[in-house]
């Protein structure tokens, strides 16, 4: 065996053991996944994908309002947000209150894009928790709860 062979072969194990290694490759191949059936089924992006769950979720709701409760990051759904409004998927309206915030909501279209997706990723998303027993999904929510706890001191 090559040495660049046998320091690959040495490194897997380690790597395994590394949350932050695991948990990348899982996000990266979901993420992955979820952009291929998404692209199939409703030639949207996984970014538009998430401003419309939140839609559903939350109803009428400011792109600011979206990244405080998701973390995602802003600038990538700004142009998701102003994608959308040029594909009429989502209109947009300014607060009465505050003329710097811009509400969004579902169109007619956006609706009819959104319920053609979200059978299969609603298929996907049970199939992904139904790998794993009531006792192992509970242990694996709470795993990631600590996780961020620990993350959040982490950064403290």
């Amino acid at each position: 065996m090559a040495k660049d062979e046998k320091d690959e072969a040495e490194m897997r194990p380690h790597l395994q053991q590394m949350v932050t290694f695991r948990i990348s490759r899982l996000h990266a191949r979901m993420n992955a996944q979820a952009t291929k059936i998404l692209k199939e089924t409703a030639d949207i992006s996984l970014m538009q994908w998430r401003v419309f769950v939140m839609l559903e979720t939350l109803g009428k709701i400011t792109p600011s309002e979206i990244v405080r409760q998701t973390d995602l990051d802003k600038g990538q759904l700004s142009r998701a947000v102003k994608t959308m409004i040029e594909q009429g998927l989502i209109s947009s309206e300014t607060s009465e209150s505050d003329q710097r915030a811009q509400y969004i909501d579902f169109t007619e279209k956006g609706l009819e894009v959104f319920h053609r997706a979200r059978p299969q990723m609603r298929d996907r998303q049970a199939r992904l928790l139904n790998a794993l027993s009531p006792n192992e999904q509970a242990a694996m929510f709470n795993a990631l709860k600590k996780l961020d706890a620990v993350m959040d001191e982490i950064e403290r």
